[in-house]
């Protein structure tokens, strides 16, 4: 797995969003790296897709049969998880960690309602909870909140707790009712500065649809954006 994190367009076709998950009634654009994988949590299709998905993010690397079944169980609560939290995009990297090992991350998007109140960053804050770090960071669409903090997790497909270190960022769509929750973990220590940096690009990446005049911040060879619409 890389130490940086490669941004790069990807085809809105690519993007499969769960119709269970609370979207926005408005089209909206986000950029999305394709060196990670997008993650099928449609409650009708993702089982038939995560065997492909795990060969794929494998293919022409060796891949012991312990290692596909950890991969696989994996995958499998992390869908369950998604679809518990409502997440609208999901997105993984699994791949071979420095030392060998097999690495997985995830990075979720999820959308909050506030109405009948105009989104802001006022209800975010109350529900951050009292421990971690929090730092505001600029994006087109105005402030945002980035919270950082460690939790002991059993990871998807693992049997022990560890460390993870826990990303959310609240990103406030002006103009609207609606909040952009971005949210990342990883038990990978070597995973944490990719993360940091990937949550805040997406997150500055994202904008409305009528917004395609609005200067990102972020060179387009880095970043594509991709329209979603409702429905």
């Amino acid at each position: 797995m890389s130490d940086a994190p490669v941004l790069d367009p990807l085809p809105a076709d690519d993007l499969a969003l769960n119709p269970n998950a609370p979207h926005p009634p408005f089209e909206w654009l986000i950029g999305v790296p394709n060196d990670w994988a997008v993650l099928d949590t449609n409650p009708g299709s993702w089982q038939r897709n995560a065997e492909r998905l795990v060969d794929d993010r494998f293919a022409g690397r060796r891949l012991r049969a312990a290692e596909r079944r950890e991969v696989l169980g994996f995958v499998e609560q992390l869908v369950a998880d998604c679809q518990r939290a409502g997440a609208a995009l999901s997105m993984i990297q699994l791949g071979r960690l420095s030392t060998g090992g097999v690495g997985s991350a995830g990075l979720h998007l999820g959308w909050f309602d506030a109405a009948p109140e105009p989104a802001g960053l006022r209800l975010a804050r109350e529900a951050l909870p009292s421990t971690g770090t929090v730092e505001e960071v600029e994006t087109p669409q105005g402030p945002a909140l980035l919270h950082r903090d460690t939790a002991s997790t059993v990871p998807p497909g693992a049997s022990t707790r560890v460390r993870s270190a826990v990303f959310q960022l609240f990103l406030p769509l002006t103009g609207t009712t609606w909040t952009a929750v971005l949210s990342a973990a990883t038990p990978h220590p070597e995973m944490e500065p990719v993360l940091a940096d990937l949550i805040v690009a997406v997150a500055r990446s994202i904008t409305l649809s009528t917004d395609t005049d609005t200067d990102t911040d972020t060179d387009t060879d880095e970043i594509g954006e991709s329209a979603v619409r409702d429905g």
